[in-house]
């Protein structure tokens, strides 16, 4: 049991985990999930470790070679190669499907970006060129790519910023273990950057010209409003600590003064996220979609008066579509409504029917007493089939309802400025939780 841990290399997967943390922490806005949280981190971990288990099988004669490696699972003869691999597909793929379906779809495929990108291109690229340190950086700082988009569904500036903090971080830190290790790299074959030129010069200038990108990039939170100044303080400390590690293996190429830098990288980025976390101005907001404007429409309300869309303007609202005569889609759907009413007492909501004909004004009036609707909050629209047809089809894109029976199940989130945003289907589980976030998302605006 203990050579298939270590063929996931805890260690690494900690750290992975560790960025992917602050990554959901930063694409959260006020819809913190315990369940999504550990699905993300469980899926995570199982795809990375499954990354570990597959590079440590790829590369067994390339570890076999190196001192510092001999002693692995599939070297050593503790796994072989087979099982090595087949652990590492089931992880893989166990990681992929927690990621995908506990999460959601983005999730999982950039989780299977890294995946593929690190096997099937940094690693065989690391016998043939030293710029497999540049390739390799990218499926390293993916972790937050995939934290942000387990919380938030999509990726924004901010999640970038945290990929670039992680990119740049990379180089030396392993541009410093390619020098402590040199040998061993050239023994087995593998072109790190001080076994194609071994004097260390352009090693030691990579580093310090990495450390020096990364210290402007780490300052980034705080133009996006990530954090504050607390943060900014300690970016400039951890920075200037971090530089000059670096200074210090441009005037003395040795491997002690290599394993500095590697010390001060394995503590910098830890550091950094503390404070990042520490001097967070706020938790980042999600921009929810913004999918098309709704144009204006005229119609009949509950009470026989005219109504305008004009009323909504500046104003969050809801709808939906029902039919009084249904059997048990639209009162459930309704009574929804009722409780969006008592939850968000600030939201306007407005039901329109997709049957004018029978759903006459009195009937609509009827329909809403009958849950507690509160008039100067909940409208109920009838009118022209033709009208409606036109705000259901046009308006909505609920797509074709040709009969009282054929309408949507869904409720539909409208900003102040009329524009949809977003669809919420009413018969998932917790749905009017994150609608009602989302409507609060949009009242602060």
């Amino acid at each position: 049991m203990r050579a298939y841990l270590d063929l996931t290399k805890p260690r690494i997967t900690w750290l992975i985990l560790m960025s992917t943390a602050i990554g959901y922490f930063f694409g959260l806005h006020d819809n913190f999930n315990w369940v999504t949280l550990i699905h993300m981190l469980l899926g995570t971990a199982l795809i990375a470790s499954g990354t570990a288990a597959l590079n440590q099988w790829y590369e067994r004669d390339a570890d076999a070679r190196m001192d510092r490696t001999k002693g692995r699972p599939i070297p050593a003869g503790l796994i072989t190669a087979p099982k090595a691999f087949w652990f590492g597909v089931a992880l893989s793929v166990i990681g992929f499907v927690e990621l995908s379906w506990g999460v959601n779809l983005l999730t999982g495929l950039l989780g299977l970006f890294t995946l593929m990108s690190y096997l099937f291109v940094y690693t065989p690229l690391k016998r043939v060129s030293p710029h497999s340190t540049t390739i390799g950086a990218i499926p390293g700082a993916m972790p937050p790519l995939i934290g942000f988009a387990a919380a938030a569904g999509t990726l924004t500036a901010e999640a970038w910023v945290l990929f670039a903090i992680l990119f740049f971080w990379q180089f030396p830190h392993f541009y410093a273990i390619a020098w402590m290790y040199r040998e061993d790299y050239a023994r087995a074959g593998i072109r790190m950057l001080p076994v194609v030129e071994p004097d260390g010069e352009s090693t030691a200038r990579q580093m310090l010209w990495f450390t020096l990108l990364l210290i402007p990039v780490s300052f980034l939170p705080v133009t996006l409003s990530m954090a504050g100044k607390l943060y900014l303080a300690a970016a400039v400390i951890l920075g200037t600590w971090y530089l000059s590690a670096t200074l210090r293996i441009i005037r003395n190429r040795t491997r002690v003064n290599a394993k500095k830098v590697l010390l001060a990288s394995v503590a910098y980025l830890p550091l950094l996220y503390v404070a990042m976390i520490g001097g967070c101005t706020q938790v980042p907001t999600k921009e929810l979609p913004d999918y098309y404007a709704v144009p204006d429409f005229g119609l009949i309300q509950q009470d026989g008066q005219g109504f305008s869309s004009n009323s909504l303007h500046g104003k969050v609202w809801v709808a939906d579509f029902i039919f009084t005569t249904c059997p048990g889609p639209c009162p459930r759907l309704t009574t929804q409504m009722s409780e969006l009413q008592k939850k968000n007492p600030d939201v306007q909501l407005v039901t329109f029917t997709v049957d004018p004909e029978t759903d006459t004004p009195a009937v609509l009036d009827e329909y809403g007493k009958r849950y507690h609707a509160d008039y100067s909050r909940w409208t109920f629209l009838t009118g022209p089939e033709a009208t409606l047809k036109n705000v259901r089809e046009e308006s909505m894109k609920q797509g074709e309802m040709g009969s009282p029976a054929n309408h949507s199940l869904r409720l539909i989130l409208v900003d102040q400025s009329m524009r949809i945003r977003g669809f919420y289907d009413s018969t998932e589980e917790g749905i009017l939780d994150k609608l009602t976030a989302d409507i609060k998302l949009l009242q602060k605006k």
